[in-house]
């Protein structure tokens, strides 16, 4: 099996959604995409190992950075940085693919020049913003996010920047693309990464709880009434779904933005769009089962839209992805079964203000 056919073979063990949207694509741009993905896969699996130190979790983190960013540190540093990463846990596909880091580069390095450009500022910016987090971890307790604006932040950086990156390589792959268009998908690139985490973040709520992070913001809690330990007991049911409505609404406004992003896409781009369409359809299927859903304060065990809907999606959508109108009655559909209210305005101004004072340079992430 040569590298190129591992990766393919690696998506769907490690993505059955993306390896779906993904798979729609065509060319340098599925080529690229699947790569990038592959590499976002790689830091998160560091990200989210449940029995690594923080400490170790930002030298590897920093570590991959600088290989992505440096090709002449790789050659002596990426075999070191791979026998690193065998005191990661995880999945066994999260896993494999990691201890196979060096077939992903070498197909990166089969990339287009234009497409490598795109793919490296996003994913050393989610390299190093995840360290940046991981030195607030609290190992004797519960790590909590402080504000909605960290929240933000913090969704930037594991997800925002790979809106960042996926609008640049659509601009390579529709070089005609007007300017109008152009300047909607670069001002709403950002919040589609947003909506698709947070909608992560609230089905898996209490899964990372058990890791030790609680990604809804102090505030979000304490706003609706509650105090940090009262909302993880879930002793209040009522509170606590209403904490996570406020989640929803706020992530629902994040989708709606995608949406607005997706509808800028020519309309001859029919399997860009669906790459969109995909994962958004689902995103907003998931927020309407999680509202008001009791099941969520109780179980662990992940609440998802049933395999009946994401057939639905992936049948139906494509019979209309060329029209606006359907596109927005379809969108439209979908929210008036989630109940969450009207969204907050999203600032993405302010969120860029905020994110240029954040210092992500090796050695402050170091201190």
């Amino acid at each position: 099996m040569d590298d190129w056919e591992y990766c393919q073979n690696a998506l769907p063990k490690v993505s059955r959604t993306f390896a779906l949207n993904i798979g729609v694509l065509r060319g340098s741009l599925h080529r690229s995409i699947l790569t990038g993905y592959l590499f976002c896969r790689i830091v998160d699996t560091v990200e989210d190992a449940g029995r690594l130190d923080a400490g170790i979790k930002v030298k590897l983190l920093l570590e991959f950075a600088r290989l992505l960013e440096n090709p002449a540190a790789r050659t002596s540093g990426l075999a070191s940085w791979v026998e690193k990463c065998a005191a990661v846990d995880g999945s066994p596909n999260d896993l494999d693919l990691l201890s196979q880091t060096t077939r992903v580069f070498n197909v990166f390095d089969s990339l287009p020049a234009v497409h490598k450009e795109k793919i490296v500022p996003a994913v050393v910016n989610m390299a190093r913003g995840m360290a940046y987090f991981q030195r607030k971890f609290d190992a004797g307790g519960l790590t909590l996010l402080e504000t909605e604006n960290e929240l933000e932040e913090y969704c930037y950086f594991v997800a925002g920047c790979v809106g960042e990156m996926l609008c640049g390589l659509f601009f390579a792959a529709i070089p005609n693309l007007s300017p109008q268009a152009r300047e909607i998908m670069k001002r709403n690139a950002v919040s589609f990464g947003l909506g698709l985490q947070m909608t992560n973040i609230t089905k898996d709520f209490l899964t990372d709880r058990k890791r030790g992070w609680s990604y809804i913001p102090r505030t979000m809690i304490t706003g609706n009434g509650l105090t940090v330990d009262e909302f993880s007991s879930g002793q209040f049911v009522e509170k606590n779904l209403q904490v996570i409505k406020c989640l929803l609404r706020k992530t629902s406004g994040h989708l709606r933005d995608a949406l607005t992003f997706t509808l800028a896409i020519p309309r001859r781009e029919i399997s860009i769009r669906l790459f969109c369409i995909w994962p958004l359809w689902m995103a907003m299927e998931t927020v309407a089962v999680l509202v008001n859903n009791r099941s969520l304060v109780h179980s662990e065990d992940p609440v998802k839209i049933s395999r009946a809907t994401v057939r639905k999606i992936l049948r139906r959508t494509p019979f209309f992805c060329f029209s606006n109108f359907l596109l927005n009655r379809s969108f439209d559909n979908i929210l008036k079964r989630c109940d969450c209210g009207a969204p907050p305005p999203f600032d993405f101004q302010n969120l860029q203000d905020r994110l240029s004072k954040i210092p992500l340079d090796p050695p402050a992430l170091y201190a």
